[in-house]
């Protein structure tokens, strides 16, 4: 497995990962309005102009992209605002290898903290990462969206 930075070459594909994973592991957690407006900001020329403001890698293997992360670090803070992985490739280590590329990035910028708004689905891997939750589920009516707020301090 490879870890490289996003190129827009990438878009395609990494939608298409996207909206399969959102579909199948994240969707249950919206209302049909939500889902509706959230694959609607799913497409490769949205994702191009993400990655402009972002930190945004992707995990090859096979010659197939299977996952993606991306995150904004700035001054002490930090979010990972997206991490989705092929679900044929759960367990594999992606995900950890992943957000370990994100951190070791910010940990060098400095950044003191990342902040996570994590599915209820992948709660259970960010708690393994070290992430601790920072409030109760949230349910967003405006996003259609329930959410677990989490974050992880360095030392």
């Amino acid at each position: 497995m490879i870890i490289r930075k996003f190129k827009q070459k990438d878009a395609q594909k990494v939608c298409n990962l996207v909206c399969r994973v959102f579909n199948k592991f994240i969707a249950s957690d919206f209302t049909k309005q939500g889902i509706k407006k959230w694959l609607e900001e799913q497409t490769p020329k949205k994702q191009i102009e993400r990655a402009k403001e972002r930190d945004l890698y992707v995990a090859i293997a096979n010659n197939k992209i299977v996952g993606m992360i991306e995150g904004r670090g700035e001054e002490n803070n930090g979010r990972v605002t997206r991490l989705f992985v092929d679900k044929n490739f759960h367990k594999k280590g992606i995900a950890r290898n992943l957000m370990n590329k994100i951190e070791t990035l910010y940990k060098k910028k400095k950044v003191k903290k990342i902040k996570i708004f994590s599915s209820l689905y992948a709660q259970g891997f960010y708690k393994r990462m070290g992430y601790k939750k920072t409030t109760g589920i949230i349910r967003n009516k405006k996003w259609g969206m329930i959410y677990q707020p989490m974050k992880k301090i360095f030392k």
